[in-house]
């Protein structure tokens, strides 16, 4: 792929600055088709077999966005299967420097029904192309998020992967909790292909972890380093075609040492899930004295302010739940 993957990832989508995007409108009601009503196909997220931490899917389309199945044809199974291979060498590799889980690597914890098979949901947003179109970053004040969260999807123990079935103009768009995106082509130029699809979902899913943070050493809006050249990091805020390592040196976000500064290898959303684990819903969302599953006193968390990487906070996407439990409100 010959172009610099710039990760716009967190910028732009908690911000309240959303509300003066042309597209914006509050309204995030899906559209249901006659045409979409196909065997197989789940509008609501499906009983759970365990009460643990999941990664959830969202198949989501545009209101005029031609429907490719993945969600019922295996493709979007086999998306998962490509990047849990990319991932789990990736994870071994950073994991045997910093001598975690005897060297082994790492999966994301994926939200299944009781036949085993992934369990995806659909969305059909209320935006055609042409409004999405007139938004600056194709957002649309990021209906994406609070679609997810404003119909249902909004479990404190579930971070959804949203994966649009469209072109976006911009590459993948994560928010931060409790959701991230990714979508199958970039500006009609760049389909989302087996090599950098394990990438793209890793990535991303830090940033919905809230990662990485202000106290990391090498922060940088969001990310670890402005460049990637120099550093090899995956998380850079420009990667191009430069090396995609997990944490290269484990000081910064990935097996490091500093005790003030969450370590995203001890998220509850890995397994093997670490000793001394967090929940990322907690550390984005909550004041300490309302943590009751993370045993950490992070510092210097916040880049922006109490609440900055937690969609529940927006005044727009709401939850049943969010009073009683104390989330930050911000916006």
């Amino acid at each position: 792929m010959n172009k610099i993957f710039t990760a716009l990832s967190i910028l732009v989508l908690i911000s309240t600055n959303a509300l003066a995007d042309k597209c914006y409108n509050s309204d995030t009601t899906p559209v249901i088709l006659d045409s979409d009503k196909k065997p197989g196909r789940f509008y609501k997220d499906q009983p759970d077999v365990t009460d643990d931490y999941q990664v959830h899917i969202i198949y989501m389309l545009l209101k005029d966005s031609k429907d490719k199945e993945e969600d019922i044809n295996g493709k979007l199974e086999k998306w998962v299967k490509t990047a849990d291979k990319w991932i789990l060498k990736t994870t071994k590799k950073a994991n045997k420097k910093s001598n975690f889980n005897n060297g082994e690597g790492q999966l994301l914890k994926w939200d299944r029904r009781k036949d085993g098979k992934l369990d995806i949901s659909f969305i059909r947003l209320n935006r055609t192309k042409k409004q999405m179109k007139k938004s600056k970053w194709g957002s649309c004040g990021n209906v994406f998020g609070r679609s997810i969260i404003n119909n249902g999807f909004n479990n404190p123990k579930k971070i959804y992967f949203n994966f649009g079935g469209f072109t976006y103009k911009e590459w993948p768009f994560s928010g931060g909790f409790p959701f991230f995106n990714v979508f199958n082509k970039h500006q009609k130029k760049w389909p989302l292909n087996n090599d950098e699809v394990g990438y793209f979902i890793l990535h991303e899913i830090l940033h919905a972890m809230g990662g990485i943070f202000p106290c990391s050493p090498n922060f940088f809006e969001g990310h670890n380093t402005k460049n990637n050249k120099s550093s090899g990091d995956m998380l850079s805020r420009h990667v191009g075609e430069g090396g995609r390592n997990l944490d290269p040196k484990n000081d910064d976000y990935w097996g490091h040492t500093n005790k003030n500064c969450p370590d995203m290898q001890d998220s509850v959303y890995f397994t093997p899930t670490s000793d001394t684990p967090f929940d990322p819903f907690e550390v984005v969302c909550l004041p300490k004295e309302k943590w009751k599953f993370t045993k950490h006193n992070y510092e210097n968390i916040y880049a922006r302010g109490e609440g900055d990487m937690c969609a529940y906070s927006r005044n727009d996407s709401t939850a049943p739940w969010e009073k009683e439990l104390g989330i930050f409100q911000t916006n």
